[in-house]
């Protein structure tokens, strides 16, 4: 089936000219972002949408009927539908267009993104404000009319929010003689809950708790310098980021002292950057010149901390990339050592093990100057906030810039596992997360035993449960597919965004808003693997299979364009051998059909005299029975 023809230049003709402008339906469009929360919770429910013509895209709210339309077909990216009742609506003041959907009608789902590259309507308009249609109607739609349209969406959901509670005016007010404070205290206003925040209330105002503030950071690119710096606030619903800019970081980073409650109001709420983000808020603050921040000293009902701990043992459906909250007992610490990245730099690092009451160890990356400082002795009870969970050689965690970590907090579960370690935990054995199949010892013969045949893998269904599941498997490549192995990636150290080759022959990377002169080519390679009972596709992305071929992607493309004799030499090099595989499985819906995805989360070429050992203590066991 043929994808459907979108509407091209519908949504440039919406809002500017007028004969669109008030009458907006009709257009066919494609959905090419959704936020992925629960859809039983009506408080987080998608409205938020971003749809394309083909041309132009724009952010879109749902509302009315489109809301339940969209939960009842369960609205993903890629689905084209018909706006058949909607309107548009303009902010001239902050330069912004959206999209109201009242109704639709999905046409087809789980269509392939048509120009995935497009631009979004706001960009053009900005560089062509004259072609921005303008009325009486429309300038009225720019104030108050246009934040009461905004209100409809939100009744079905203020029944699952919680009430605003209310602060009565008290005779004793607190101030600060800074000017970044109000010049009246907040107290006497409604207090929104963290979770209530969305782009569609104007007045609000939250009491939370610093429970994270980040370091001051700067940069410098081709269009200038700046800094800025970043807090967690939380209160009992929930934690929202507030990132603060430039000039504003002087007037921000001294007044937010981590562990103090403030009233914080008039501060611009925008999407939220899940890759700077270990929170699950959908949205973030930003703090602007306009924005009121004022110390609260009545902080008896905020919480101090926030967690939602794991177990270790349940680290091996944890997705790599992922962020975690674990408490445990530090087992070891290990000394700080040096490394260095593929691009030179030179970064400190140390490693400590925690253990909890499952049974397991995990190994946690200390980096920078937490690795140098780190003092708490083995034995200490301590809390990983947002820890990055990680996937080489098995589970682990490390220290990323949001992580955080807090030494025998006051919470329930410090007490509780310090009362296990030290009546059984402190003498007790732990499996290690941590594989490494190449040392031999208990952790490669743990490996070898717990290798499965590709046959029983795909009887069980593996990749079936919500996290995906993960095996190990010993089996022989058999083709790989050289067409598109690798992809061009951004050149910023921790950025791996695709970029576009540009005009100018330099190569563009919207997500860092920076052109490159080279790519950073990485793979994303496709293998055959077989084994003696079946075969599966297996995706290698960049680390796993520069450990396959190795040889790094930009090499690899090098030859692919060059010298065919050394690209075909390490691809064949590679074919009919055999590795071990760590796999991971995960169902993937395309086209109302349902497939498992097979991702090589790590690989290792055969160590021979662990598999002989294994081999003969295997049998052992039979000839002593």
């Amino acid at each position: 089936m043929s994808d459907t023809s979108l509407t091209q230049g519908e949504l440039r003709a919406i809002f500017t000219t007028e004969e669109k402008y008030h009458n907006a339906t009709g257009g066919i469009y494609q959905c090419v972002r959704t936020r992925k929360n629960d859809p039983s919770n009506h408080a987080n429910r998608k409205n938020l949408i971003v749809v394309s013509d083909g041309m132009h895209r724009v952010k879109a709210l749902l509302r009315n009927e489109a809301v339940q339309k969209a939960q009842d077909a369960e609205l993903h990216s890629g689905d084209i539908f018909r706006l058949t009742r909607g309107e548009p609506a303009i902010v001239k003041e902050k330069k912004k267009y959206v999209l109201l959907i009242d109704d639709l009608e999905i046409i087809q789902s789980r269509a392939e993104i048509q120009n995935p590259n497009c631009e979004l309507i706001d960009n053009y308009l900005i560089a062509h404000p004259d072609e921005v249609f303008s009325s009486e109607e429309n300038a009225a739609a720019q104030g108050s009319s246009f934040a009461g349209r905004q209100q409809q969406p939100q009744q079905p959901q203020a029944q699952n929010f919680q009430k605003p509670q209310q602060y009565a005016p008290q005779a004793q007010q607190h101030y600060n003689t800074s000017n970044t404070y109000s010049s009246s205290s907040q107290k006497s206003k409604p207090i929104f809950a963290i979770e209530q925040l969305s782009p569609y209330q104007n007045m609000w105002t939250i009491k939370a708790r610093v429970s994270f503030k980040g370091d001051i950071k700067t940069w410098s690119n081709q269009r200038g310098e700046g800094k800025l710096f970043n807090v967690n606030l939380l209160d009992n619903s929930g934690e929202i980021r507030a990132t603060t800019f430039s000039e504003n970081v002087d007037k921000f980073y001294n007044l937010l002292q981590e562990g103090k409650v403030y009233y914080v109001s008039k501060a611009r709420i925008q999407p939220s950057k899940p890759q700077f983000s270990n929170l699950a808020h959908p949205y973030e603050l930003q703090l602007d010149r306009d924005t009121v921040v004022e110390e609260c000293f009545d902080d008896v009902d905020v919480p101090k901390m926030n967690f939602s701990f794991v177990k270790l043992n349940t680290m091996e459906s944890q997705e790599a990339n992922s962020t975690i909250d674990v408490i445990g007992i530090i087992r070891t610490v290990n000394p700080p050592f040096e490394i260095t990245s593929k691009a030179g730099k030179k970064f400190d690092r140390r490693d400590i093990i925690l253990v909890d009451d499952s049974g397991y160890s995990v190994n946690v990356g200390l980096w920078g100057q937490q690795a140098l400082e780190f003092n708490l002795p083995e034995g200490s009870v301590v809390a990983i906030k947002g820890g990055r969970v990680t996937d080489f050689n098995g589970k682990g965690l490390s220290m990323g810039f949001n992580s955080t970590m807090h030494p025998s907090p006051e919470v329930p579960e410090a007490y509780a596992i310090k009362g296990w370690y030290d009546s059984v935990g402190r003498n007790a054995q732990f499996h290690s997360l941590k594989q490494e199949p190449g040392v031999g010892g208990g952790n490669a013969a743990r490996f070898i035993a717990n290798r499965i045949s590709i046959a029983k893998a795909q009887a069980d269904n593996l990749g079936m449960s919500e996290r995906g599941d993960y095996f190990s498997i010993k089996a022989a490549v058999s083709y790989l597919r050289v067409d598109n192995l690798a992809y061009p990636a951004c050149a910023n150290e921790n950025c791996n965004k695709k970029v576009i080759e540009e005009s100018d022959g330099t190569w563009r990377c919207e997500k860092c808003d920076a052109n490159h002169p080279e790519p950073q080519f990485r793979y994303m390679l496709t293998v055959s693997v077989l084994d003696e009972t079946g075969q599966i596709w297996l995706t290698l992305f960049n680390e796993q299979a520069e450990q396959l071929l190795g040889v790094d992607a930009n090499t690899m493309v090098k030859y692919k364009e060059s010298d065919a004799g050394k690209f075909a030499r390490i691809t064949q090099k590679i074919q009919m051998n055999q590795y071990d595989f760590r796999v991971r499985a995960r169902a993937d819906n395309y086209n109302d059909e349902t497939r498992i995805r097979y991702t090589a989360a790590n690989v290792h070429n055969l160590r021979f005299g662990a598999e002989a050992d294994f081999l003969a203590e295997e049998l052992g066991k039979v000839f002593l029975n």
